[in-house]
């Protein structure tokens, strides 16, 4: 289990999520600022608490990860689907999140993309996960979807 975040702000103060303390949240401000970010013990990396909750397609998801400011960092960038999936409670439905997690808005009527291309029809699908009905889908990627961005451990070059 990791006890630091892949990437650290400066004087950073760090909470435990007490319902939850797989989760320490990052808030700049009040408790439930929209810049607040989670930092997941289990796998290192650091979530936006709050996803935005417009749809875009995943060429438009890459450019606004790029674009981003949260937490007052640059860097972010969208999940592999295994990332995407390690925030999955397999045991729990509607939503699959784990059992008191911080997050904050996750929307759960459709997908959110992840990075990880799909294995048909290449480069045209990329792979998006459900948190409601806990789907794992190729998705076209020109489909408005959601985008939940991370940070930490490494980026990914899309070679389409």
């Amino acid at each position: 289990m990791h006890t630091h975040p892949t990437w650290d702000i400066f004087n950073a103060n760090w909470a435990d999520f007490r319902p939850n303390k797989r989760f320490a949240i990052y808030s700049v401000g009040t408790p439930q600022k929209p810049d607040d970010v989670v930092f997941d013990k289990e796998t290192g990396l650091v979530w936006e608490r709050n996803p935005a909750p417009a749809k875009t397609t995943w060429d438009a998801a890459i450019v606004q990860a790029y674009a981003k400011t949260v937490a007052g960092r640059k860097g972010w960038r969208i999940p592999t689907i295994e990332e995407l999936l390690s925030l999955v409670d397999p045991a729990r439905t509607n939503p699959t999140l784990p059992a008191n997690h911080p997050f904050l808005n996750v929307k759960l009527d459709d997908f959110y993309w992840s990075c990880t291309l799909g294995m048909s029809s290449l480069p045209t699908f990329a792979w998006g996960y459900n948190f409601g009905n806990a789907d794992t889908s190729n998705v076209l990627k020109t489909s408005p979807e959601y985008v939940w961005l991370v940070r930490g451990w490494f980026g990914h070059d899309y070679p389409f």
